[in-house]
C-alpha cells in the first residue's frame, strides 16, 4: 500500500464516500464509486419518471430499464436553468408538505423569471454530512471557523455550514457577509478564530488590512476556505503571502445542494462529491477535455436534477491525486460558457482574464468592469484600492495592456480603456464580479467622479 493510499484510507472524505457507498474506507476504489454512481443514476431516473412531470416527459422515449451504462445515460437530454425557471413544480417529486427548504435564485437572463430549488430534510442532511467530512479533512477538532457567508436564514449556506462543521468538532462562528473589515477582524480576534470561510475578495480585504488587529488575527488563523465566486490564482497568491495560511477552494452551487467539491492539500483540483453527484464534461472544446460541467443528483428525493447544466467550463483531472483519494478531481475553474465578451475585431475578454491581471497588483482590493459598446468600444475599469495614486494607476494600466485581447483591440483602435481609481473602502456587496455591457450613450451613468481617472489606453 502506497503512502498516498494509506493517507486516503484515513481521510474523512474517504470515510464519507465509503459510508455512503456501503463499504470499508480502505476498500474504496474507482470501480466501487463507478458502480455506486450507475446505481444512483438508475434510481434517480426511475424516481423522477414516476414522480416528476417534467422528467416523465423528458425521458419518455427511453425504455423502462434504461440506462444500462453511463455511456447510455449520456444520451439523456440536458436540463437547463431555464427549465427550472419555467418548469416550476414540474420538478417536484414529493408533496410540497415534505419540502423543508425552498431557495429562490435570480437568473442572469432578461426574462425576470427566478429559479426555485426545493429540498426535503433528507436532502439537506446529505449536504450536512458532506460539509462535516469535508471540513474534518482540513481542520482539527477544536478549531474555530468564522463563517463569512449568509447565515441569517435557517437553511442558508452559512447556517447549513455551521451545522455541518459542528459535527466535525469545529466551533462555528456565524458572521454573515462582511460589511466592514475592521469590525470583522475585531470579531475574529474576540472569538479567537483559527479558520475562515468566505468570498475571495472579502478574504483578500481581511488578509491585506495591515492593522495590528489583522496581524494578531492571522498569527492565529491557519486555514482559509474560499468559495461562492471565481478564485483567481493571483488573489490566492497574495493572500498566501500576506497570511501564510493554507488556502483551500470549495466548488458548489445551490442546485448541487451547496456542496460540490473541495481541494485537498495537494492543491490540484476539487475532489468531487461523487457519492451524491455524478459529474460529466459535455461539448468538449478543441483540447478534447474542457467543456461544460454537468451534474446529476444521486439520492436526492425532493427535486432531483438530471444532467443539469452549470454553465461552468472545466475539465476532469486525469491523473491520480498524490493524496491517494480516489474521488475524481475537477480542475480549477476559470470561465463560464457565456463569459467571453467581444471587444472588437481582435478578440474577446473574460472576467477571469481581468481577475488574473488585476489581482496580482499590490493594494488592489476589487474592481468593476463596464464595456460600453460603440465606435470604438470603451472599457471602463473601476478599481478599489488602498492608497491609490499615480504609481498605482500606472500599474493597473500596465496590467491591462498585458492582456492580449485588450492590447490588440487598442492597437486596432477598436477599443478605448479608461481606468478609474477609488482610494476608499471596498463596497462589500458580496456580488460576483462580471463584465457589464452597456450602450455607448449610457457610459456616463457608470463613470461617476473618482479620486483619479487615468487617460485611456490606445
Amino acid at each position: 500500500m502506497t503512502a498516498g493510499t494509506m493517507a486516503a484510507k484515513h481521510n474523512p472524505l474517504a470515510r464519507w464516500a465509503a459510508q455512503r457507498i456501503g463499504m470499508p474506507a480502505g476498500q474504496l476504489t474507482r470501480d466501487a464509486i463507478c458502480r455506486h454512481q450507475l446505481r444512483g443514476i438508475r434510481q434517480t431516473v426511475a424516481w423522477t419518471r414516476q414522480n416528476s412531470s417534467f422528467y416523465a416527459a423528458q425521458l419518455a422515449a427511453f425504455p423502462p430499464d434504461w440506462p444500462s451504462s453511463v455511456a447510455e445515460f449520456s444520451s439523456a437530454p440536458l436540463t437547463s436553468p431555464t427549465d427550472i425557471s419555467t418548469g416550476g413544480h414540474g420538478f417536484l417529486c414529493v408533496p410540497q408538505s415534505e419540502i423543508s427548504r425552498i431557495v429562490t435564485l435570480e437568473t442572469s437572463g432578461t426574462t425576470g423569471e427566478r429559479k426555485r430549488v426545493f429540498f426535503t430534510a433528507a436532502d439537506q442532511e446529505l449536504a450536512l454530512d458532506f460539509f462535516a467530512h469535508g471540513v474534518a479533512s482540513i481542520a482539527s477538532e477544536g478549531d474555530r471557523m468564522l463563517i463569512a457567508l449568509p447565515c441569517e436564514r435557517e437553511g442558508s449556506v452559512g447556517f447549513q455550514l455551521a451545522r455541518g462543521v459542528a459535527r466535525a468538532g469545529v466551533v462555528p462562528i456565524p458572521h454573515g457577509l462582511i460589511a466592514d473589515v475592521s469590525s470583522t477582524l475585531a470579531r475574529m480576534d474576540e472569538e479567537r478564530a483559527t479558520m475562515l470561510i468566505g468570498l475571495p475578495v472579502q478574504a483578500l480585504a481581511l488578509a491585506t488590512d495591515g492593522s495590528e488587529t489583522a496581524r494578531r488575527v492571522f498569527r492565529r488563523v491557519h486555514t482559509i476556505v474560499l468559495c461562492s465566486d471565481h478564485v483567481p490564482r493571483s488573489l490566492v497568491n497574495r493572500i498566501r503571502r500576506e497570511t501564510g495560511c493554507a488556502i483551500f477552494e470549495h466548488y458548489g452551487s445551490t442546485e448541487m445542494g451547496l456542496g460540490g467539491g473541495l481541494e485537498c492539500g495537494a492543491y490540484s483540483g476539487y475532489h468531487l462529491r461523487e457519492a451524491d453527484l455524478y459529474f460529466e464534461i459535455v461539448s468538449p472544446a478543441t483540447d478534447g477535455q474542457t467543456g461544460e460541467v454537468v451534474f446529476t443528483t444521486l439520492g436526492r428525493v425532493g427535486m432531483p436534477l438530471i444532467r443539469y447544466r452549470t454553465g461552468d467550463l472545466g475539465y476532469i483531472v486525469r491523473d491520480t491525486c498524490s493524496c491517494g483519494l480516489p474521488l475524481r478531481r475537477l480542475a480549477h475553474l476559470e470561465n463560464r460558457i457565456d463569459s467571453a465578451i467581444s471587444l472588437g475585431a481582435a478578440g474577446s475578454i473574460t472576467i477571469s482574464a481581468l481577475d488574473e491581471a488585476l489581482f496580482a497588483i499590490p493594494r488592489l482590493l476589487d474592481f468593476s468592469a463596464t464595456l460600453a459598446q460603440g465606435q470604438p468600444n470603451q472599457l471602463e475599469i473601476r478599481v478599489f484600492a488602498r492608497q491609490a495614486g499615480k504609481a498605482f494607476t500606472a500599474q493597473v494600466q500596465d496590467a491591462l495592456a498585458g492582456v492580449p485581447a485588450i492590447a490588440a483591440n487598442c492597437a486596432a483602435e477598436t477599443l478605448r480603456v479608461i481606468v478609474a481609481t477609488q482610494d476608499k473602502p471596498i463596497p462589500m456587496t458580496g456580488a460576483k464580479r462580471r463584465i457589464t455591457v452597456t450602450r455607448e450613450d449610457l457610459v456616463s451613468a457608470c463613470s461617476a467622479p473618482s479620486v483619479e481617472e487615468a487617460p485611456s489606453l490606445v
